[in-house]
């Protein structure tokens, strides 16, 4: 028994756990072109909004304890979900594989290639995401989770100014894109840009274009003509897809704004979010250690002062042992409490993430038409739009058309006081 309490003693000077870390930062190279494709055999590639992995609008009062004490924040996982699309496309057109890369806020079918993600896990150390990607045709290029740890020095931004902290996710992305991209033979990828170009025709009139593509029922399309090149017609439907497509360059201004606004901000908080991270683990377990040794030392020092004489050295023993567990105890309860201060702190950091689209305004021949709301509704507002141009003018689409953010109002002009 004495053994078993001096083992217990000497345990109170050892620290509970360490928590280890990686030390290699962005060790996943980018994939880049090696030769010059021709502007015409590149696909070009959406890349939708990432699916936050959080519920949208008002959150629950319960929900939002319970994400918050897994790690995840609502305001800062909603920007994330944008900000992270806007590092996607930005590495897909350093690869320069692909033509066009957009960040849109909903499916379309302008682009040859969709790419959506979902974010499973972010708390500045570690990043989860689950990545699929479609082509027009309804292949699958990818689907799978793609998952990191940071390293400290990853966040070192005057030796890495142009990586993001999880660029080595970001590349493996764009990297298996590129290979899936590399096993279609030239044929396959002309037919995935045939048949976006006829499923975006078909989406406009489908009476016109009924039987150029055909759909399996099971997400699979395939090309079975093509209409007439001087088809005037299809022509029409190829302006439309222009249009909507100067729309996501404007649009995508809106969203490389956000990102450059958010970068110093978001880079800072994911620093000091994996710092916290690793001190709330070493806290967690450090807590448990400290509790459980804790009545581990106070039930073993009942236990020896029963059954040893009630010697002085004995004595000493149990009260040193009764004392040491209690203070294990206290010490766990503070741990707690500096975890819960932690875990505080990140939330208070999400108020200032949520933005807004600025309205958008689109002159179409003379006529101003404004487009207000988030994102998803401005792009649903534009499309619509496009649509009612196609069939009120029988399939015509101005050539004069321009799109423009709607300029910020002036601020007020102070005026000098009134002498009295």
């Amino acid at each position: 028994m004495r053994r078993i309490a001096m083992l217990l003693l000497a345990g109170w000077w050892v620290a509970g756990c360490t928590t280890s870390e990686v030390v290699v930062a962005h060790s996943v190279p980018l994939t880049k072109a090696t030769t010059v494709t021709p502007e015409a055999d590149l696909l070009d590639v959406a890349v939708k909004v990432f699916d936050s992995g959080v519920p949208d609008g008002v959150v629950d009062k319960d929900v939002l304890e319970s994400l918050i004490r897994e790690g995840t924040f609502v305001q800062i996982r909603r920007s994330e979900a944008l900000y992270m699309a806007v590092v996607l496309r930005n590495t897909l057109q350093k690869s320069g594989n692909w033509g066009a890369v957009w960040v849109t806020p909903k499916d379309s079918t302008v682009a040859d290639l969709t790419v959506t993600a979902k974010i499973l896990h972010s708390d500045g150390d570690t990043v989860h995401l689950r990545v699929s990607a479609k082509d027009s045709t309804g292949r699958v290029w990818i689907d799978d989770d793609y998952k990191m740890e940071t390293a400290a020095g990853a966040f070192n931004r005057q030796r890495y100014p142009d990586l993001d902290p999880y660029q080595d996710v970001f590349n493996e992305i764009a990297n298996d894109l590129a290979a899936a991209r590399d096993q279609l033979s030239a044929a396959q990828r002309a037919e995935v840009r045939n048949v976006a170009g006829m499923r975006y025709a078909a989406d406009l009139s489908p009476d016109a274009f009924a039987g150029y593509v055909a759909d399996d029922g099971r997400g699979r399309y395939e090309l079975k003509r093509l209409p007439a090149a001087d088809d005037p017609m299809f022509d029409r439907t190829r302006r439309v897809r222009q249009r909507e497509r100067v729309f996501l360059d404007t649009l995508d201004q809106h969203y490389e704004q956000f990102y450059n606004e958010a970068s110093k901000p978001y880079n800072s908080w994911r620093e000091y979010a994996r710092e916290e991270s690793l001190e709330i683990q070493d806290l967690t377990k450090a807590a448990r250690w400290r509790t459980g040794m804790g009545v581990a030392t106070i039930v073993a020092s009942i236990v020896y002062g029963s059954n040893n004489n009630s010697s002085f050295s004995d004595r000493v023993v149990r009260d040193a042992m009764m004392y040491i567990g209690m203070d294990m105890i206290r010490t766990s309860q503070v741990r707690k409490q500096e975890k819960k201060v932690h875990t505080d702190t990140l939330d208070e950091l999400s108020s200032s993430f949520d933005k807004e689209v600025e309205p958008m305004v689109v002159s179409v021949q003379g006529t101003e038409h404004r487009l207000t709301g988030t994102a998803d509704a401005q792009y649903q507002e534009w499309r619509d739009l496009l649509r009612q141009i196609f069939v009120n003018e029988s399939g015509f689409v101005p050539e004069d058309v321009t799109i423009s953010t709607e300029p910020e109002p002036e601020k007020p002009v102070e005026l000098p006081p009134v002498p009295e």
